[in-house]
């Protein structure tokens, strides 16, 4: 009786751990994966717009892994992120900036400037982004930069999936007439 039980509990276990074990990891990693990638995506979010938006909505719409896609010729820890968010302009001034840019039809208001004197207070700026993450010595998940140089046409380029959209009017001092 007791050797059956043994051997029942041996064959269970075994069971467990080819079938159990990796979706228990897997389910790990995308937790740690999603959570990685909501605080990268709130510091880029306030990086890149000087803190003159409070995200009002943050989501994962997808993960993709790109070990399988690449032949780096290692096994780097990559996936793409899809990310969707919601911000709303606050009252922010940042103090790097000129504040004459914020006066109502400044001429220094151009441009990459305009998500952040270009729109009024309450303003609602909304997307998706893409976010490319790799996994650090310490198993964090990390993002990396889209940038080698540090000139950018407006702000969260690189990141900001335009979805069709035209980038003046949207991230850009908005379209002019006749364009």
């Amino acid at each position: 009786m007791i050797c059956v039980l043994r051997h029942t509990a041996i064959v269970f276990l075994s069971l467990w751990v080819t079938c159990c074990a990796p979706a228990l990891a897997d389910e790990d990693t995308d937790r740690n994966i999603t959570g990685s990638a909501l605080r990268e995506t709130r510091d880029i979010m306030a990086r890149e717009l000087f803190g003159h938006y409070d995200l009002t909505n943050l989501a994962v719409l997808k993960i993709e892994d790109l070990q399988d896609r690449l032949s780096l010729g290692h096994d780097y820890g990559l996936v793409k992120i899809t990310m969707e968010f919601s911000a709303k302009r606050n009252t922010t001034k940042h103090p790097t900036l000129n504040p004459n840019t914020f006066e109502p039809g400044n001429a220094m208001c151009r441009g990459w400037l305009y998500l952040h004197c270009g729109v009024p207070i309450g303003h609602v700026f909304q997307g998706k982004l893409e976010l490319l993450l790799a996994v650090d010595r310490d198993g964090s998940w990390r993002a990396v930069s889209p940038h080698w140089r540090s000139r950018r046409p407006y702000p969260l380029h690189g990141y900001l999936l335009l979805d069709g959209r035209d980038e003046e009017g949207y991230v850009l001092f908005p379209k002019q007439r006749g364009r």
